[in-house]
């Protein structure tokens, strides 16, 4: 039909130009951070810009149903608000109509955000661990920069340094922090203040030790706990190879197919992230329908905060549920999927008064 080729065609575009330009915002963002990790020397420029296209990838499976969610908001408040849908309505075209019209693309589109969840992510994130734990072990420590602080992503280390002596190959009024957890599974953070540190090169396949000459260390205990504190006139660190942190289990980076198989609540809680990525796209476009809904020539202000309202509560649901699913203090059924419950219920009670309009003129049109 003409009309569903038309809507298609025109919610289309600003999707095209919507997916474009929050991919270019992320981009941007993702450049600074990565080039600025490159100049600190922790990684090479090639290794950065395969960083950010990674990375990219895992952000479109929110990108893709955000920028389809305000693109038919966008042109349905358009059509309403110049009297396009009005027209329709008299010529016997019903919103439901227009709704079914573009629903096949939707779901096209569900399905790509799924595809990008469920196989995309995990081998985006399984790339980008990989790319940072060889990184890590071709880093010449002896070389980072001072004044600024460096994180090393894959270890947990913040670093920074007041100053750097070249000659001696060492940095003075260091400072470094670390988490580490020891055999029962239990998460210390610590706090390492030193006059001067001697950093390693760190080779591939082998331990590196940094050793901190006059300074405090502070091992902060998990909550409830006792702290630590030590002053040393010498204090080495090892640091594991780079194999050891290519080898710590991350639940983002794991095959779909294994995480189905897994109870550990943080698995969960990504497993039913990735399956409910298409319900969360379709449920998200559908509410744009009845949430564009306004007279003509009437502003579309108020009618495109509530849009935004119920996008942000949404994307705010699903993200405490998550937390709680992956903390277990919410059980894997029914999950993270009790976070769609209220966006269904919402999109029902906003489609209920135009069925029954529906439903009031087919008895009319029957004894017409």
């Amino acid at each position: 039909m003409l009309i569903d080729r038309y809507l298609v065609g025109e919610i289309l575009r600003p999707l095209a130009l919507g997916v474009g330009l929050f991919l270019l915002i992320y981009v941007g963002f993702s450049l600074s951070k990565n080039l600025s990790m490159a100049a600190d020397g922790l990684i090479d420029t090639a290794t950065a810009l395969q960083l950010v296209g990674l990375s990219s990838l895992t952000t479109l499976e929110v990108i893709l149903p955000t920028a389809l969610f305000f693109s038919v908001l966008l042109v349905l408040g358009r059509l309403y608000q110049n009297g396009e849908i009005a027209a329709l309505v008299s010529a016997g075209v019903s919103p439901l109509r227009l709704m079914r019209s573009v629903a096949t693309a939707v779901v096209l589109a569900a399905l790509l955000a799924g595809l990008l969840s469920i196989f995309g992510r995990p081998w985006a994130y399984d790339s980008i661990y990989r790319l940072e734990a060889g990184a890590i072990s071709r880093l010449d420590a002896g070389q980072l920069a001072a004044g600024q602080f460096v994180t090393l992503d894959v270890d947990g280390y913040m670093f920074i340094a007041d100053a750097r002596a070249e000659q001696e190959k060492l940095h003075r009024g260091v400072f470094l922090f670390r988490t580490h957890e020891n055999d029962r599974g239990v998460v210390h953070k610590e706090l390492i203040r030193a006059d001067s540190a001697r950093l390693p090169r760190f080779d591939p396949g082998r331990e590196a030790v940094l050793v901190f000459q006059d300074g405090y260390s502070y091992l902060l205990g998990p909550e409830g706990g006792s702290d630590l504190s030590l002053r040393f006139r010498e204090m080495s660190i090892v640091w594991g190879a780079a194999e050891q942190a290519r080898q710590k289990y991350k639940s983002k980076a794991q095959p779909t197919a294994v995480l189905r198989n897994s109870d550990q609540p943080k698995d969960i809680a990504e497993y039913q992230w990735r399956l409910s990525t298409p319900l969360a796209t379709f449920l998200l476009t559908m509410l744009a329908f009845p949430l564009a809904r306004s007279r003509p020539r009437e502003s579309r202000l108020r009618h495109n905060l509530v849009a935004l309202l119920v996008y942000l509560l949404l994307f705010a649901a699903v993200s405490l549920v998550r937390t709680l699913v992956e903390q277990g203090a919410l059980p894997p059924m029914p999950g993270l999927w009790i976070a769609y419950l209220p966006p269904l219920l919402l999109l029902l009670a906003l489609m209920a008064p135009e069925r029954l309009r529906q439903l009031r003129r087919r008895p009319l049109q029957e004894a017409h």
